[in-house]
């Protein structure tokens, strides 16, 4: 008798549990011919409670449909499935959809469900490999009645490559503002995943206002130059999302990102945001390849930022300048403070040029955790070939990672780490091309302290300057000081949910400045109109947001960047 079943999970590890079902229905009598999908749907009723994975299965069997409802009995307790109360969460549930073209109605077996045509997380996997199967009532075809429902419930078919991932995680909202800036989540997910934030070696934590991507990549290279495996998370990617998560300088493969997201995913559905659910990834892929160390870089703040939930054997701190105030708080020292959340007890702290203020708070939060407080060597002792702003970034690195290899007892070559650095800059930071006889600049500086320092490497001809920041930046000085030291300034926008609208940049300039500033909207227009007001032979710089930075070198090759709604802020 050809059978079809639904199959649904929500609690525990949901698609482990969903083949170790197929696996024990297959032993008991019920072979399996053919099985969806796995789709991620909302709970129906009781709507409080985790995401369910469902799919649909067609069978094969000699079993009554009194001894198959016996079976699944059998399948669903040896998974342990529990109920709390009816339509609660569950290890495993398990119906019988059809039965044949039976109609079966007894106590305990409605087969098919009299529901079934309003059921869009039992259809939507069923559609998929049974789409011309009918009702013995109604007459109507699977794909009839999936067709028919105005709500899916949500179903949406898990990735299966990682073309779809992306579509995937595209489509993730920001997180709620009450789960927005908390570790609940994370730290949640990662207890279900096996804690792998304390199994990816010692741990390199930077945070910072400034220059903390830089410094983590320099360092998390010196680590990989002295022969230790070296795991390195940062925030945001500029060209893919996979750059984000490396391991000895290469980016996570398409395989093994799809893997670590689809561990993540079948344990937490539902529950992490863009970037917790990334965050909770680079862990458990640093766990899986056995780095040595893992140099993690802070997100936003660093108490409440999702990264926060490993603790730092060593504890950086690049910069602190005045950044997301209405998440940070209104002042120098609340926004320090945030930063120094990331030392941990008995940590080594390395702590930047800081402001006095800020350094303060450092200090304080160090002796309290009972943690070493330390300063980068001299920029100049360091060999460096790069612009002069990323020499400071390079002297902490390499001081950082001279701390971590302490904290695991390891040696650390400091000559061979050096030589590392200049290779380890990311994407986007002071990057230099040709276009048109032009020089191209491309660099992300999105604060005061990076425009000021980023405008020092230009000296001679001023260049011609395109520019867009984010709408919770302080906009206004960093716009007038590159106008300042531009012949020309173009205002365009990112394509990130977060940019402000070039208009309303143009009116933070003062009558005169915004008179000669021009506004192209599109980012790759605004550089081709860059190219054609600078002389042949001379400069254009894009500065402003790392999210530009990404915009114009996607696509100067024809693409677009992806800009995930990671942050609430706008």
């Amino acid at each position: 008798m050809k059978v079809y079943l639904s199959l649904g999970s929500n609690v525990g590890d949901r698609l482990a549990n969903l083949r170790q079902a197929l696996r024990l229905l297959g032993r008991g009598g019920c072979r399996i011919r053919k099985s969806s999908s796995v789709y991620e749907t909302a709970p129906l009723y009781y709507l409080k409670q985790p995401a369910f994975f469902n799919m649909a299965a067609a069978c094969e069997t000699r079993l009554s449909p009194q001894e198959l409802l016996a079976l699944i009995g059998k399948v669903e307790t040896a998974l342990k499935r529990r109920r709390l109360f009816r339509n609660g969460p569950r290890t495993l549930d398990i119906d019988i959809i059809f039965y044949g073209g039976r109609i079966i109605s007894r106590p305990g077996l409605q087969v098919p469900h009299l529901r079934l045509a309003e059921r869009g997380f039992v259809l939507a996997p069923l559609a998929e490999i049974a789409p011309g199967l009918r009702h013995p009532s109604n007459g109507l075809t699977v794909r009839q009645m999936f067709r028919a429902l105005k709500d899916i419930g949500g179903a949406r078919k898990l990735p299966g490559t990682y073309g779809e991932l992306e579509a995937w995680l595209r489509a993730l909202p920001p997180p709620s503002a009450a789960a927005h800036y908390s570790l609940a989540g994370i730290k949640d997910a990662l207890l279900r995943l096996g804690n792998p934030e304390k199994k990816m070696g010692t741990v390199l934590h930077l945070a910072g206002s400034t220059g903390k991507t830089s410094s983590s990549c320099m360092a998390a290279a010196a680590l990989s130059a002295c022969g230790y495996k070296t795991g390195l998370y940062t925030s945001p990617h500029v060209r893919r999302m996979r750059e984000r998560i490396k391991i000895d300088g290469r980016d996570i493969s398409e395989k093994d990102f799809l893997s670590c997201f689809l561990r993540v995913q079948a344990v937490c559905a539902g529950e992490l945001s863009f970037f917790e659910t990334l965050t909770a990834m680079a862990f458990l892929y640093f766990s899986l390849k056995k780095t040595r160390f893992a140099v993690v870089e802070a997100g936003l703040g660093g108490r409440l930022d999702a990264t926060n939930a490993a603790d730092g054997a060593v504890a950086g701190i690049t910069l602190v300048s005045m950044e997301h105030v209405q998440l940070l708080g209104p002042r120098l020292e609340n926004i320090a403070a945030h930063k120094a959340g990331v030392i941990k007890k008995g940590s080594a702290v390395l702590a930047g040029q800081l402001p006095p203020a800020a350094l303060r708070v450092v200090e304080r939060a160090a002796k309290k955790a009972g943690a070493m407080l330390y300063r980068p060597g001299p920029p100049a002792a360091v060999k460096f070939a790069g612009p002069v702003f990323q020499l400071s970034n390079a002297a902490f690195a390499l001081r950082a990672a001279g701390l971590a290899a302490a904290k695991a007892g390891l040696d650390f070559n400091p000559v061979r780490a050096g030589e590392a650095l200049r290779r380890a800059v990311p994407p986007g930071r002071f990057q230099r091309f040709r276009l048109a006889g032009r020089t191209i600049v491309v660099d992300g500086a999105h604060n005061m302290e990076g425009i000021e320092a980023l405008l020092k490497e230009f000296s001679g001809r001023p260049p011609v300057c395109v520019a867009a920041f984010m709408g919770d930046k302080a906009i206004g000085p960093m716009a007038g000081a590159l106008a300042a030291a531009s012949s020309r300034l173009i205002l365009t926008r990112s394509l990130s949910y977060r940019s402000a609208d070039p208009d309303a940049v143009k009116e933070l300039l003062p009558p005169a400045a915004r008179r000669a500033v021009l506004v192209v909207k599109d980012p790759v227009k605004a550089l081709a109109r860059a190219a054609g007001l600078a002389p042949r032979g001379g400069t254009v710089l894009v500065a402003g947001s790392l999210y530009l930075a990404g915009d114009v070198l996607a696509g100067l090759k024809g693409k677009k960047a992806f800009h995930p709604e990671e942050m609430l802020v706008k």
